[in-house]
């Protein structure tokens, strides 16, 4: 495994899920969400519904980060 040039999470008690209100009791897991961070560590795009075969998800997350990278 190589290394990420982004950090990662691990949510080993569901916390994090449980603070940004994606829980999903049925599993004990997270929605499938997106959230975006922008330079000064503010979410600033959020997606709770993301649906991975939803080309339009997937474009509004690019269309956010191209946002991002002009900011």
């Amino acid at each position: 495994m190589s290394t990420l040039p982004y950090p990662l999470v691990s949510d080993w008690h569901r916390q994090t899920i449980k603070d940004y209100k994606v829980f999903n009791e049925k599993g004990a897991v997270a929605a499938r969400s997106v959230f975006l961070v922008n330079k000064e560590g503010l979410i600033s795009y959020t997606n709770t519904s993301f649906k991975a075969d939803k080309k339009e998800d997937y474009d509004a997350v690019f269309s956010e980060l191209e946002k991002l990278k002009n900011q």
